[in-house]
């Protein structure tokens, strides 16, 4: 199994994306999402969503989509994780953060992106990306279905880290650590293989997709 993660700006995009995930064949469990949701940010998409999921009718004036990663949606569950801040989450992370206790740990986030086979690395960028309010959306998939979800989320505008890392830095955020590895940042969308114990990866940079 792969984790595949796109970054996206609104949980609009991180919905329909997860509805064409669940398409292409993925479960619904092996899908997650998390927020940034400092100062409510994603508040009124939310109260959408939840009012969507009543009726139909209740969809249309709400202007909240239906059908796939919509139960994704109207399921977030809110959370407060130390070094983050107040965050939204759903799915298989979501069960992560409150059956493991993560978010009261110190390794907050970072720790639980690691659980789902992201790397060390890695780990801290999307992490510093949901501090700062962005969406992120990972899913758990097969090798064959590796390329066309990296499709599916590149078709949804998932958003490259890479050019934001200079903007973040002259905030005052220090990277993952002093001498990043330098493929931290080549992708925003990347598929991370779950290593088996002491593997090293042939490579940096995205894990190629299945034939």
């Amino acid at each position: 199994m792969r984790t595949v993660v796109g970054v996206f700006g609104s949980l609009a995009q991180a919905e329909e994306t997860a509805r064409d995930l669940e398409n292409l064949g993925i479960p619904n469990a092996n899908i997650s999402i998390v927020a940034g949701n400092d100062a409510n940010r994603h508040q009124e998409y939310l109260e959408k969503a939840k009012r969507a999921s009543t009726s139909a009718g209740a969809a249309a004036v709400s202007g909240a989509s239906t059908g796939g990663g919509f139960g994704l949606i109207a399921g977030l569950i809110v959370l407060a994780i130390p070094g983050v801040g107040p965050i939204i989450a759903g799915g298989a992370l979501a069960t992560l953060l409150t059956g493991l206790g993560i978010g009261a740990a110190s390794g907050g986030l970072i720790a639980a992106f690691r659980e789902m086979g992201i790397s060390h690395e890695e780990a801290p960028v999307y992490e510093e990306a949901v501090r700062r309010g962005a969406v992120m959306l990972a899913a758990q998939v097969n090798d064959s279905m590796e390329r066309d979800a990296v499709g599916i989320m590149e078709r949804h505008g998932a958003r490259h880290l890479r050019d934001e890392i200079d903007t973040w830095k002259d905030a005052g955020w220090r990277g993952p650590r002093a001498d990043p590895h330098p493929y931290v940042f080549d992708d925003t969308i990347r598929s991370h293989e779950i290593p088996e114990a002491d593997e090293l990866p042939e490579k940096p940079g995205r894990a190629a997709p299945a034939d």
